[in-house]
């Protein structure tokens, strides 16, 4: 009997399904067992605050120039190749996914700078390189960057498609919604539209302005887009694992797991900008907060880690979250390992003080929870041992930490002998006579 395993993520549930190929008397096989087999893990490894990824069938992702590039100024290869697998595998699962880029203009400079140098005497190279032109650079950049992802996604059997825009645009009504029309039309037809600010031909220099005199903000334009285009879902993808209450460099700092405006603008504390782009965190920050005012909530995780839209799309409690209704989440709360230590010696406290059947009774509940939840709790250990192994822990403790069936079985066992146990306060064990 051949077994096969499929991912089924729609809009509102995951769903995994066993498939087993039974022929029947006549040849045929019998698919019943595939209705009989599929099994929702819509809530498997969903946190609370996540779920109203359910309800995401549009989405925007905007990847920036610290994600594209590698320190060295040079296209980061394998984590926009891993880009397009990630929303190839979320446009072939029906999601509507529109994607904003950035790295033109970093594209541009590093080949406008070979060319310079294939172009120069050697006396030329004596005197002081002036800094390039920013638009020429994104000129260049620009038709690089599209065919870098054209390339990629036809590998991937995916057809993108480029569409260039100016602030000054969106002030036109028939423009947006000519837009809003075209976009439609390229996502019924299952195309993947890539934006990008029109640099090149750019007049606006203030606020934003360098010495090129080029702004460049793409976390405002995939904001703007994604209010624009009506859509269920914001993703930013940085290269920190999200918004932090300080500089991410400081050990002291901790991420923000749920960004509460009333309460984090004051707290948090913004590092240095984006080492290549033009926003950083503060720019993100700024979209973040202004789509989520307006309904659209939004998430700032990492982009360098290959399959974290994946993630957030599954519900997992990963990067940071802005949402409209976030301070209405009492039950939220971010709780420090000391806060957890003092909670479960109280929590000890308390069951010390009940009634010994009262005691069994929990104790039992807690057994049976071990076992019904065997395969969450094991989801979150596989969680821990992955952040453990990119930790660099030792393996001795790694391998301390893995849960695997048999462990958590013997544990609700334990829990069992324990409830079981006769009430040993009060009873004398033993006497001595002194």
């Amino acid at each position: 009997m051949k077994t096969m395993e499929v991912l089924q993520n729609g809009f509102a549930k995951i769903a995994k399904t066993k498939i087993y190929e039974k022929p029947l008397s006549n040849g045929t096989t019998n698919h019943l067992n595939l209705i009989a087999e599929t099994e929702d893990l819509s809530n498997i490894n969903m946190d609370p605050s996540r779920t109203f990824v359910n309800k995401v069938k549009r989405l925007v992702v905007k990847v920036g120039t610290a994600v594209v590039t590698r320190s060295d100024g040079r296209l980061a290869l394998g984590r926009l190749g891993a880009l397009c697998e990630q929303l190839k595998e979320l446009n072939l699962q029906g999601y509507e996914v529109i994607l904003v880029t950035s790295g033109a203009v970093g594209l541009g400079r590093q080949r406008l700078r070979y060319r310079r140098l294939a172009n120069s005497s050697f006396s030329d190279l004596q005197k002081p390189q002036g800094d390039l032109d920013g638009k020429a650079c994104a000129a260049v950049g620009q038709s690089s960057l599209m065919a870098l992802y054209d390339t990629m996604f036809s590998q991937l059997d995916v057809t993108s498609s480029q569409l260039l825009v100016n602030d000054g645009f969106f002030r036109d009504a028939g423009f947006r919604k000519q837009l809003s029309e075209t976009v439609t039309s390229l996502l019924e037809c299952r195309v993947i539209p890539i934006f990008n600010e029109n640099d090149a031909v750019s007049t606006r220099k203030a606020p934003y302005e360098d010495s090129t005199g080029i702004f460049w903000d793409n976390d405002s334009l995939a904001g703007l887009l994604a209010l624009e285009l009506k859509a269920d879902l914001l993703v930013l993808l940085s290269d920190v694992e999200g918004l932090y209450s300080g500089p991410p460099s400081d050990p002291n700092s901790k991420l923000i797991h749920t960004y509460i405006n009333e309460k984090h603008q004051k707290e948090v504390t913004f590092g240095d900008k984006s080492r290549l782009g033009r926003g950083g965190m503060t720019a993100k920050v700024c979209a973040a907060v202004g789509a989520a005012n307006a309904g659209i909530p939004v998430i700032i995780i990492s982009g360098y880690a290959t399959d974290n839209i994946i993630r957030v799309l599954q519900g997992e409690k990963i990067g940071t979250v802005f949402h409209k209704d976030a301070h209405l989440w009492k039950s939220l709360k971010e709780e420090t390992a000391h806060e957890m230590a003092v909670a479960a010696r109280n929590s000890s406290r308390r069951l010390q003080a009940l009634k010994s059947e009262e005691r069994r009774e929990i104790l039992l509940a807690v057994a049976d929870a071990l076992e019904k939840n065997q395969k969450l709790i094991r989801l979150e250990n596989d969680a821990d041992i992955a952040d453990a192994l990119e930790a660099g822990y030792d393996k001795s403790l790694i391998s301390r930490l893995t849960l695997k069936p048999e462990k958590v079985s013997s544990l609700a066992k334990s829990v069992r002998v324990l409830a079981d146990m006769e009430e040993p306060i009060g009873q004398i064990l033993k006497r001595t006579e002194v």
